[in-house]
């Protein structure tokens, strides 16, 4: 009787485990495995603590959500997103983008998941859900903003007696007192090519005003328009000056950071995400401001042009279609208030997030005041001309450069790609 009461007692115990094991299977299978391409490594570094923060708490916060995060860099990530794109396989479920017309032309090609109503009531910025936005549809979340103005060394300024330029005449003078005093007025990093796009566009824009560009890019105009050869002379003087140092076509965008941190230049025409490192008394012991880009007197520019685009976007793809509630709950986890005051740098999308230092909140006054935001020239064109567009501009650096004849060749292609533009 005893043995036949252990054994009936192993075999409830092994039942019993049989039926949690397979409770646990079934319970594994059951969770959604969500596949995310990102750029950034989910590491300690400072300038990662956002997306370590993403990572971190939403798995922590949906256990039936399996989040595969998937570290790319940059330009890996937006290598491998092209290539998947274009042969429609290897998607991940979410992908980060900048938006703009590149992620517009993976909407037209039907590789996106529109989530327009599930996005609606999510807190944002107009510019930040117009970037995340094409043709009326929403496919993701942009909850970062980058917006390019000028890095100021203030104490260097201050020690020469030098105030801030509001118009592009004052920036030359400080160039020039810059020069004479031994400083390199800009630092660029023009050898990775695309920081040298930031003053193009704002030259442009000063001469030309918003629609210089939306013409050109509308086939209204022409890109060898009097508002791009008068911007490209221009920039082409600074260079001849040496506005940009001896050798600017050496100068890589690391250099161009290193220049500002030790006091060499002056001056740094780039996007707000350097706010962070800028503000990082560990990387510099220099005191920088964040200042809008100056007008040109008599130009059709305005103060309120802002060039800029969305600094960390996530939008989904068509293969997560199934999975649409844990791709909505991923996206409003981006957008969290607790999650983005992680962040060290970057301009918040989202209203009300205080921002993490003085170069954040001189650069969010800017931004709070744009009445208009051009994005990036090599995100809001077509994808096979934003290198030729980037080449074309480092014309401009070389000497005796016919900068006319650049642009002239430069509309060419747009015509190939994107149509004639009206005479």
């Amino acid at each position: 009787m005893v043995q036949g009461k252990w054994t009936r007692l192993v075999v409830v115990l092994v039942a019993l485990v049989l039926v949690a094991a397979m409770a646990t299977t079934a319970g594994a299978q059951s969770r959604v495995r969500l596949t995310v391409w990102g750029r950034d490594l989910p590491d300690d570094d400072p300038a990662h603590a956002y997306i370590r923060e993403v990572v971190t708490t939403f798995q922590a916060k949906n256990p039936d959500i399996e989040l595969e995060y998937i570290a790319l860099g940059d330009p890996g990530i937006q290598d491998k997103v092209k290539v998947s794109m274009a042969t429609n396989t290897d998607l991940p479920d979410i992908f980060q983008t900048w938006g703009g017309s590149t992620m517009g032309g993976y909407a037209d090609a039907g590789r996106l998941l529109d989530l327009t109503e599930e996005l609606e009531s999510i807190p944002t910025s107009a510019a930040a859900k117009a970037a995340m936005s094409w043709k009326g549809k929403t496919y993701g979340v942009a909850p970062f903003f980058a917006i390019a103005g000028v890095y100021v060394n203030e104490g260097l300024f201050e020690s020469l007696g030098l105030t801030v330029p509001t118009t592009l005449q004052e920036m030359e003078e400080v160039a020039d007192k810059l020069l004479a005093a031994g400083y390199q007025p800009f630092a660029l990093g023009a050898r990775d090519k695309w920081p040298a796009l930031a003053t193009y566009m704002y030259l442009v824009n000063r001469y030309g005003g918003m629609e210089a560009f939306a013409d050109a890019q509308a086939r209204r105009a022409r890109f060898d328009s009097e508002p791009f050869v008068q911007a490209a002379l221009k920039y082409q003087e600074w260079v001849e000056k040496g506005y940009f140092g001896p050798t600017p076509l050496g100068e890589a965008y690391g250099d161009a950071q290193l220049l500002m941190a030790t006091g060499i230049a002056g001056m740094h025409v780039t996007g707000s995400w350097m706010n962070a490192q800028y503000s990082d008394p560990g990387f510099t012991d220099q005191t920088l401001g964040f200042y809008p880009f100056p007008l040109l007197p008599g130009g059709k520019g305005k103060i309120t042009d802002v060039m800029g685009q969305t600094d960390i976007g996530f939008a989904a793809t068509w293969v997560a279609a199934d999975k649409k509630d844990a791709v909505v709950r991923f996206m409003k986890h981006l957008m969290d208030p607790e999650v983005i005051a992680a962040e060290p740098g970057r301009i918040s999308s989202v209203p009300g997030v205080v921002a993490p230092s003085r170069l954040t909140q001189m650069a969010a006054d800017v931004f709070a005041q744009a009445e208009a935001v051009q994005f990036w020239w090599d995100q809001d064109l077509p994808p096979n001309i934003t290198t030729p567009l980037n080449d074309t501009i480092l014309k401009f650096f070389l000497p005796g450069a016919d900068v006319r004849q650049a642009l002239a060749e430069f509309e060419e292609l747009a015509e190939e790609v994107m149509g004639p533009a009206a005479r």
